[in-house]
């Protein structure tokens, strides 16, 4: 672990964020411990580690918490968007806290939240997001397998935990987004589009898995499509669940689906 002093905790808020609606973006670390092979952050400038290292290293923004007590006035009547090129809930954030102090922070300023995350530790601050006038918790479910969740996020939380953070989040009255984004390799495409009707998610959002040529996507690194080329899945099984969901529901595609609550 890194500590960095950073010269803000709240950034204008750029690209499709921005696009979606967003005002400001909000990381509390650098660097990502789990590591998705597709991961853009890790393209990104201020990632001066080699590519190779990505999961391997995160830094935390030690001044992150008197930073959000000093900016939260400039939040009043904005959205923001929790986090862009990190995840807010890794597991060293169940002893650090900066998300959570985060929150606590611009509770009383901000009206519009929206926390992108794969790690289950969200639901320990369902306490703290019920507090916001308008919010959603985004989670990122990509497969319905382990074999393919190992093989493309092996440091990443279990699947299972992911779905069972989200009926406790829905339970508690959070609304809550599902994101298949990137959508991998799905291994039984009727049993999980079932699961994902029946959950019956605030918001929906799938994106294929797709050549970026160079630009910021969902398949940023050459070991990413290797993997992808490797299994026997196709843009065509992607078309043809996104599909079979529309016929039941409003289904969001790639950035259409990054929106304030």
């Amino acid at each position: 672990m890194e500590v960095i002093e950073a010269r803000s905790i709240f950034s204008p808020a750029t690209g499709f964020i921005r696009r979606g609606g967003f005002d400001f973006t909000c990381n509390p670390y650098l660097g990502c411990t789990f590591g998705c092979t597709y991961c853009y952050a890790m393209f990104l400038p201020q990632n001066r580690r080699p590519k190779e290292d990505w999961g391997k290293w995160f830094a935390a923004k030690q001044n992150a918490i008197e930073l959000a007590h000093k900016e939260a006035p400039k939040l009043a009547g904005k959205a923001v968007y929790i986090s862009s090129v990190t995840d807010p809930y890794m597991s060293v954030e169940r002893t650090l806290r900066l998300t959570r102090a985060i929150l606590e922070a611009i509770a009383p300023a901000t009206p519009r939240l929206l926390v992108q995350t794969r790690g289950p530790l969200v639901v320990r601050d369902a306490d703290i997001l019920a507090r916001f006038e308008r919010v959603r918790v985004n989670i990122s479910i990509p497969t319905d397998s382990e074999n393919v969740r190992m093989t493309f996020e092996p440091k990443a939380p279990l699947l299972e935990r992911r779905w069972q953070a989200a009926v406790e989040l829905q339970s508690a009255g959070i609304p809550v987004g599902i994101c298949v984004t990137p959508m991998l390799p799905i291994e039984d495409s009727s049993r999980f589009a079932k699961k994902l009707l029946a959950f019956r998610p605030d918001v929906l959002v799938l994106q294929d898995f797709h050549d970026s040529r160079g630009g910021f996507g969902a398949d940023t690194g050459p070991a990413a499509r290797k993997l992808l080329t490797a299994g026997s899945w196709s843009t065509d099984k992607y078309r043809d669940l996104l599909q079979r969901l529309r016929m039941e529901m409003t289904v969001y595609e790639g950035e259409a689906g990054f929106f304030p609550p």
